[in-house]
């Protein structure tokens, strides 16, 4: 059976939802101290990333303004790069994609 963009769209949220708590309380030296979170947000960031490759090309020129290439290509190494995509880059465009959904049950 193959996902159908809203599943696809619910993929992207859940995993910003999860990367957004598992940061929420951290301190910037706290997350890069635990392994056990950056694996996760690691994983979370891959997740997708392969989720925006699987959306449909119209979907994406639909929300010209959701920055889809920044999310999909591969994750940022360096540790203040994802320090800064957990705590900023992920909420922002998870409330950007979260407009999608709304558009569809409207």
């Amino acid at each position: 059976m193959t996902q159908g963009y809203k599943d696809w769209i619910a993929d992207i949220l859940k995993a910003s939802s999860r990367i957004e708590e598992n940061a929420r309380g951290l301190t910037r030296d706290a997350f890069l101290r635990d392994r056990t979170a950056r694996d996760a947000l690691e994983e979370d960031l891959f997740r997708i990333g392969k989720a925006i490759e699987m959306l449909p090309g119209k979907i994406k020129k639909r929300y010209p303004d959701i920055d889809w290439e920044a999310m999909s290509r591969d994750g940022p190494t360096e540790d203040d790069d994802l320090w800064d995509v957990a705590r900023s880059q992920v909420p922002a465009f998870g409330k950007q994609v979260q407009r999608i959904l709304f558009d569809i049950t409207d």
